[in-house]
């Protein structure tokens, strides 16, 4: 009797395990099948940190190194819209997917279910709470004045399990409790923005994204040590999980993976670009240019991003096209500031940026009084564009209409658009937007 007890506990184990690997008679996709059916299932939140649809494009810090995976595998990347997590957790254990991303952190209790790739981000969880002039309740400076606060969080994180372990520290009750299975964590800050509720918590990475949009929200209270965030996979995808481990640790040393944490994570300044926008193929570098810039714009103590940024913008870093009115080369010299700068449309490219950078420095020093350096730019970047004459005359023209006429944003620039239109005012923001972009890239 024993022996035969024996013989059906092993063999229902096995069974239990044969179900892992097979759903309806059909292997379950590890790496092997995704590469032959060419297409990688990714269950995704509707989240700017994991996936979203803006202005026609798919966007999300997890999609965009996911798609690079898949890129890298020869895959196409298929997206699939989650709400609730036990439900996704559901779909990868049968084989419906092969990766959960859903800024997933690794828990001891989700272990138990599924797999994790190594992390690619780590991440404290925090409070959000409106700012003090915002009408919050009670400000929270510290975890203890949590006790009997009603906290509101998404359905099947973590959160909740860590205000838990938090009411233990404690030794008091935290009224805190789960939202329906359709809110995220950005559904919920959205609440506390419009006061419908008062507190949530949600992973840093995710409050830092979204900063930008919840500008009367305070995410400084960390409430837990880093945690960790990581794709889910099944427990049996073995070839799978090797591969995207390997992936993510080669990934996380390019200049890519560091582009994409700044577009999310960092302001606006790369919301709507492309990694393609500033690498060419050469991976790592900006241009074909890059050493010259440095050397002539540390020649003459400018910062090399700024005069990359007038190049990509005027001539996207070709050295011999001609544009209106006979500019020409990377800068687009008009003849007569070619000759002045002794620069000629066959001049090598290192002699055009070094005849470039030196103008841009002549553009700056013509604004020293300008006390901010980012407003100083963007005058330098206006007379680049248009002369010294109209500028120095829509400085002027500002001050008769009460701007101030040391700040070009919202000042200097209105009074130039009514008498001379857009185009100036449009470059300045372009050019500045693509320098910004490269430092936060090429610091």
């Amino acid at each position: 009797m024993f022996i035969l007890i024996f013989i059906f506990v092993i063999s229902c184990k096995r069974n239990t395990e044969r179900s892992y690997t097979y759903v309806f008679g059909e292997e379950v996709s590890d790496l092997p099948v995704i590469i032959k059916d060419k297409k990688l299932i990714v269950l995704f939140e509707y989240s700017p940190t994991s996936f979203y649809f803006y202005k026609g494009t798919n966007m999300g810090f997890e999609y965009e190194m996911l798609k690079a995976f898949a890129k890298d595998l020869g895959v196409k990347l298929k997206v699939e819209l989650i709400k609730d997590f036990n439900e996704a957790e559901k779909k990868i254990i049968y084989g419906d997917a092969q990766l959960l991303s859903c800024n997933y952190t690794i828990t001891k209790e989700r272990r138990e279910r599924l797999d994790f790739s190594i992390p690619y981000i780590r991440t404290p969880q925090v409070l959000i709470q409106r700012m003090p002039w915002a009408g919050t309740p009670e400000y929270i400076k510290d975890p203890i004045q949590l006790i009997h606060k009603k906290i509101i969080v998404a359905k099947g994180s973590s959160y909740a399990q860590r205000l838990s372990h938090m009411q233990e520290e404690l030794g008091d009750t935290i009224n805190f409790k789960e939202a329906t299975s359709k809110q995220t964590p950005e559904d919920l800050m959205r609440l506390v923005s419009d006061k419908k509720i008062d507190y949530t918590v949600v992973d840093n990475h995710i409050a830092v994204a979204s900063a930008y949009e919840f500008k009367n929200l305070d995410h400084h209270l960390r409430l837990s040590v880093k945690q960790q965030i990581a794709f889910g996979l099944r427990k049996n995808t073995p070839l799978l999980r090797y591969k995207l481990n390997k992936w993510i640790r080669k990934f996380k040393l390019t200049p890519h993976y560091h582009f994409l944490k700044q577009k999310y994570f960092h302001g606006k300044e790369l919301s709507e670009l492309t990694y393609d926008d500033y690498l060419n193929s050469g991976g790592g570098r900006l241009s074909a240019y890059d050493k010259i810039f440095k050397r002539e714009a540390g020649k003459l103590k400018i910062e090399w991003q700024l005069v990359a940024a007038v190049v990509q913008q005027e001539s996207n870093f070709k050295p011999y096209i001609k544009g209106q009115g006979g500019a020409f080369g990377l800068m687009q010299f008009m003849p007569s500031t070619g000759r002045r700068y002794g620069v000629h449309p066959d001049s090598s490219p290192s002699t055009q940026i070094k005849a470039g950078t030196k103008k841009i420095q002549t553009d700056l020093k013509l604004w020293a009084k300008i006390p901010s350096l980012n407003q100083r730019i963007k005058f330098a970047l206006a007379t680049y564009n248009a002369g010294h004459s109209p500028i120095e005359k829509a400085q002027k023209r500002a001050l008769q209409m009460g701007l101030d006429p040391m700040v070009w944003d919202g000042n200097v620039e209105q009074a130039l658009r009514k008498r001379r239109g857009k185009r100036t005012v449009n470059y300045v923001k372009q050019v500045y937007k693509r320098y910004s972009a490269i430092k936060l890239m090429y610091e």
